[in-house]
């Protein structure tokens, strides 16, 4: 190898030594902070959507147009499709109460983080019929202005 090689890699790793630490290295406790963060914001749209309002629960979600939800399968490539499908799927349910039974945050940067959970869902249609449905969701949540939002939520229940 010669000496200008040897140099050129010796330059660049005294360079990457030198530079912020990555997104990666964050300290236990600022990760822990973004694992509470993110799980309140998976809290907060877990009531909204208790609360049968699909626009506050769609607040918590960003505007995309490369796919926004998946649901058992089906791609909902925006955040209109995937509102006017929840809304249409919302129709004639009196109740509904969401169940965790384990949530996993993976913080990837300070500013993205994956929630991994799973639980089960017991909606009370208007004619008084219940049913619970166990699920498993993988939520991609980044950081803008100051909030934890959901850039992609995937869902899946198994068939009954």
């Amino acid at each position: 190898m010669s000496k200008t090689v040897s140099w050129a890699i010796l330059a660049c790793g005294t360079l990457l030594l030198a530079a912020p630490q990555s997104d990666r290295e964050l300290s236990g406790s600022a990760r822990a902070a973004i694992e509470r963060a993110v799980l309140e914001a998976n809290a907060q749209a877990t009531r909204a959507a208790q609360s049968l309002d699909v626009d506050a629960l769609f607040g918590y979600m960003l505007d995309t147009d490369k796919g926004s939800v998946t649901q058992n399968g089906a791609i909902l490539r925006t955040r209109e499709e995937a509102r006017a499908q929840v809304r249409q799927g919302m129709r004639g349910v009196r109740s509904i109460e969401y169940r965790w039974r384990k949530q996993y945050v993976t913080v990837l940067s300070p500013t993205i983080a994956l929630l991994v959970a799973e639980g089960e869902s017991t909606a009370t249609t208007d004619d008084g019929s219940t049913f619970t449905t166990p699920f498993a969701q993988t939520n991609v949540f980044v950081l803008t202005d100051g909030q934890w939002k959901i850039l992609h939520a995937h869902r899946s229940s198994p068939p009954r």
